[in-house]
């Protein structure tokens, strides 16, 4: 149990004396997914559903994932997966928000984001995941499929619009469907 006392700090009711830092104890690790680093599905829950900004939504999902896993093993898939959302990360800015939102499906939200560069940051993202090398794994090459939506609310709806698009994506494999 804590509480709340401004957007970066948390205090133990029990333990007064004693601050939180949100970055390194509690919360960091109750809105943070421990295999990415990226934000967890229960950050989307309690911070992000009901956000209304302008925003581009996307569904980002890597292609394969289950096969890297049956092929190469589970170290070879979460090395796969942390490696593929370290070079995502590295193309948004610090605004924008990379959440896992199950598995390997993960929902992108690009804040503030000009209608005519939405598409652009995604193909951008597309191909810097596919230029990517897996350490330990060169049999491994990644590629993520990407279904995006624009302005589109409320957030679970564009969600919901944006995972379709994903699914037409991943019938080509390594494609972006906006």
């Amino acid at each position: 149990l804590i509480q709340q006392l401004d957007s970066e700090t948390l205090i133990a009711p029990e333990n007064s004396d004693r601050l939180m830092d949100s970055v390194t104890g509690y919360h960091f690790k109750l809105y943070h997914d421990a295999l990415t680093g990226g934000y967890n599905r229960r950050y989307f829950e309690d911070v992000l559903k009901g956000k209304t900004d302008p925003a581009g939504v996307a569904v980002l999902d890597l292609d394969d994932f289950k096969l890297y896993n049956d092929t190469y093993g589970h170290h070879a898939g979460d090395l796969a997966l942390r490696t593929a959302m370290e070079v995502v990360r590295a193309n948004i800015r610090k605004s924008d928000s990379l959440i896992r939102y199950g598995g390997d499906e993960f929902v992108l939200l690009l804040s503030h984001i000009p209608p005519e560069k939405f598409r652009s940051i995604l193909e951008r993202i597309r191909g810097a995941v596919y230029t990517t090398e897996i350490p330990q794994y060169e049999n491994i090459h990644p590629t993520v499929s990407i279904g995006g939506v624009y302005q589109a609310h409320p957030l679970v709806e564009a969600i919901r619009r944006a995972d379709k698009l994903m699914y037409w994506a991943k019938q080509k494999r390594n494609d972006v469907q906006t």
